[in-house]
């Protein structure tokens, strides 16, 4: 598996998102380490608290588990949903050769806005998004961050990133649902279809009556 490859080399941009991971998980080395801004989130929330076990954390679309392995190594208890089998096993690996995989409570293959009904409401004390929900149509994301927020406890957290417009690569397709596009250039080359927001879908995204 090579470590340094362009998405364009192993991509042909063409079947659903979901085909499309596999193909580049299954082919390529991923992001190992979180992003700083997620650190961040998890060390304002959670650092201070005395049994890091107790507290649960949910990701969307985990990918090959980056920010899950971070979260096991800080000692906290992790769950995730993934459609791509082979990013999951890439994660599962690596949690078990780092000795960290009794961290790990449950994790689930397939689509979220499903998966989600298969873990308890009020279960979580955060869950996590990086970059994932984007590969959704704005109408199953919203679907699915409602679902999501129910899976939280009281005073529970979420963290989400989502792109804009002005992502290298963004150009507007008429032939495809409100605000996605395909890009063929750009860090999001050849991934698929994704959504991006404006400040007004934020807030029809991610406010709502039991946000808080």
């Amino acid at each position: 598996m090579k470590k340094y490859i362009s998405n364009i080399e192993i991509s042909t941009n063409q079947g659903t998102n979901a085909q499309i991971w596999e193909n580049i998980f299954s082919q390529k080395e991923w992001g190992k380490y979180p992003s700083e801004n997620l650190i961040r989130f998890i060390a304002k929330n959670f650092y201070n608290v005395k049994d890091r076990s107790k507290i649960n954390i949910l990701e969307l679309g985990l990918g090959t588990g980056a920010n899950l392995w971070f979260c096991a190594k800080e000692g906290f208890s992790v769950s995730g949903i993934e459609w791509s089998k082979t990013g999951v096993e890439r994660f599962k690996q690596r949690l078990e050769n780092e000795n960290l995989s009794h961290h790990i409570q449950e994790i689930k293959i397939g689509d979220y806005e499903q998966k989600l009904d298969e873990f308890e409401d009020e279960s979580f004390d955060a869950w996590i998004d990086g970059y994932s929900l984007a590969y959704n149509d704005f109408k199953k994301t919203k679907i699915i961050i409602e679902k999501a927020i129910k899976k939280l406890k009281k005073n529970g957290k979420f963290f989400s990133i989502t792109p804009s417009f002005n992502n290298e690569g963004f150009i507007k397709d008429e032939k495809l649902p409100y605000h996605t596009c395909k890009p063929t250039h750009g860090s999001d080359a050849f991934t698929g279809i994704i959504r991006y927001c404006d400040e007004k879908d934020i807030k029809q995204l991610y406010q709502g009556e039991n946000y808080q």
